[in-house]
């Protein structure tokens, strides 16, 4: 059978339509033909309406969730703050006293505020008749932001599900900072008393920016941004792609490196502990009088023992944390005055001492420790990756330095106790240097000796072993 195909004049279907009359146009006609029209244009935006109803009501569940999420937050953070308090006011009243449940809570939210460094103005002798506090208790902080952390996971999305797109969670992670900083606002409203005033406008501010940093971490730990690298343009991610291994393996090298750092801190505290066990016993008998103010004097040096480690890792560091204008107290030199009556400060040095500079092997540990992270961090042979990703490890520890010795300074009194706390860019500036240098040194010995392990093993010839009765097989 041919496959050419008929003319038009030639095709018995087309002649029967050309020769058919054509039909002349009605009224009834015309009507006909634009309700067609009409009921066409109707169906083109029935069949969008659907698409913006669904990313409509995408959003709107994300909303509800992230609001959710910082309602639960918060919640959860007071709960933090009235926890020490409710085993203070549980010791006391065995002891024949009762607190005032009102008080119980308004105390809670001075607390859950101060976590997040919002000030709290105390009733003193100061030049407008009030003192600034501004010390942070990190022993509430730290479980605050693992709080918001979780927070961030859940504006991610339901737990065990797929992560929202990025738009949507974003959308969430904002609901759930407006929520937060609206009742961080609340809480300072609230828990205001005539003796103790927390900075109201200072609440909602320092509310968000921690729901800000520690919801998007949660965000990017939950994989809410894991489509954003498809999203760049080719000539973009071709450009970018040669830094991915590094960048990775410099954060994950910095982050240890912090690790090491608190864990290093940690130890100098404890070591102090026991090395000024009298002194610290001491101040407690003369400042607490009875088991309760024991106690929630207790309490009160646990809630401050992390802001202890971070003044420790500057200590280490070389450039010192201040106990008052014009102190330092740092292995070079320790300039002291009358410092407060609390027990953790009876951890203080007097003078220098060969002990003093056995700390400062701290950052030193830490930078081995980044160095060794960075040189598995990237393939065997790339030396001069490992370098580079080790360099840059030393910066990001020197961040989580400052974000901490930042945390862990303010006010803790007037006139002189204005400045209690680490020299925030001084200690992350020395730790900074400190571990760049010691990790580029490191990571060069490690990369440089699996380096050789590997081509050692690719060295390795074939031998050809005969079998009696099987031939001969290659072996390795």
């Amino acid at each position: 059978m041919s496959d050419t195909p008929v003319p038009a004049a030639q095709d018995p279907a087309a002649q029967d339509l050309a020769d058919a009359p054509e039909r002349p146009e009605t009224p009834e006609t015309r009507e006909t033909s634009e309700t067609s029209e009409t009921e066409g244009l109707r169906d083109l935006s029935d069949g969008a309406e659907p698409f913006d109803d669904a990313a409509r009501g995408v959003h709107t569940q994300a909303a509800f969730d992230g609001a959710l999420a910082g309602l639960a937050a918060a919640g959860l953070g007071v709960g933090i703050a009235v926890a020490p308090v409710l085993a203070a006011v549980v010791a006391d009243a065995l002891a024949g006293g009762f607190g005032d449940p009102g008080g119980i809570l308004r105390t809670a939210g001075q607390i859950w505020l101060a976590a997040h460094r919002v000030g709290l103005d105390v009733a003193g002798d100061g030049p407008d008749g009030s003192v600034r506090l501004g010390i942070v208790p990190l022993g509430v902080t730290v479980p605050v932001l693992v709080v918001l952390v979780r927070a961030g996971r859940r504006c991610a999305g339901p737990p065990g599900g797929e992560p929202r797109e990025p738009k949507a969670a974003l959308v969430a992670l904002g609901a759930c900072t407006a929520v937060y900083a609206a009742l961080a606002y609340l809480a300072a409203v609230v828990a205001a008393t005539p003796a103790i005033q927390p900075v109201r406008e200072r609440a909602p501010v320092a509310a968000a920016t921690a729901v800000a940093v520690a919801g998007a971490y949660g965000l990017l730990r939950a994989g809410a941004f894991r489509t954003l690298p498809d999203r760049l343009p080719p000539s973009a991610a071709d450009r970018l792609r040669p830094y991915a291994v590094p960048a990775r393996a410099a954060l994950r090298a910095g982050t240890a490196a912090a690790c090491a750092l608190a864990c290093g801190g940690a130890l100098i505290v404890v070591a102090s502990l026991l090395r000024h066990g009298g002194d610290v016993t001491r101040l407690a008998d003369r400042v607490a009088q009875g088991a309760p103010d024991m106690f929630a004097l207790a309490l009160l040096c646990v809630a401050l023992l992390p802001n202890a480690v971070v003044c420790a890792v500057a200590y280490a560091s070389g450039a010192g944390f201040a106990v008052g204008v014009g102190t330092t107290v740092a292995p070079t030199a320790v300039s002291l005055g009358a410092v407060p009556a609390l027990p953790l400060l009876g951890t203080l040095p007097t003078g220098t001492s060969t002990l003093g500079w056995c700390t400062t092997a701290v950052p030193a540990a830490a930078g081995i420790v980044a160095g060794l992270v960075a040189a598995r961090g990237v393939p065997a042979g790339r030396l001069g990756t490992a370098v580079g990703a080790a360099a840059l490890s030393g910066p990001v520890a020197g961040l989580f330095a400052a974000a901490a010795a930042w945390l862990a300074t303010g006010a803790a009194g007037a006139h002189r106790l204005t400045r209690v706390g680490p020299h925030v860019w001084t200690t992350a500036g020395l730790v900074a240097a400190e571990i760049a240098v010691v990790a580029t040194v490191v990571a060069l010995a490690a990369a440089w000796q699996r380096w050789r392990t590997v081509r050692a093993a690719a060295q390795v010839t074939t031998a050809v072993v005969t079998v009696p009765g099987q031939g001969a097989h290659p072996t390795v």
